[in-house]
């Protein structure tokens, strides 16, 4: 898994492209939810900003929406407040 991960990441282990693989996605979606606090409430700003500092191809609303519809955030029907679900326990990204 994690040489896959590898092939999105720059030198700075940013997400520079996204993948067309459906498994990828998972694989960098996961990755990218490692930045986030299990047991913390975000605001929309806080969880756009923690994704701008760790991508470099500028759409941080598309990868907001897929972290919620990939179930590894949650948000209230209004989009106020988000959180952080738990990844499997399998996985590992250090």
């Amino acid at each position: 898994m994690k040489s896959k991960l590898n092939n999105f990441l720059d030198k700075d282990r940013k997400l520079r492209s996204w993948p067309a693989k459906r498994s990828n996605q998972r694989i960098v979606l996961e990755y990218l939810s490692t930045n986030f606090m299990e047991g913390v409430e975000y605001t929309e700003a806080e969880i756009n900003e923690i994704i701008k500092e760790n991508h470099t191809f500028n759409d941080h609303c598309f990868l907001r929406r897929e972290l919620v519809e990939n179930r590894l955030l949650g948000r209230t029907g209004d989009g106020s407040r988000y959180w952080k679900l738990p990844l499997p326990a399998d996985r590992e990204f250090s």
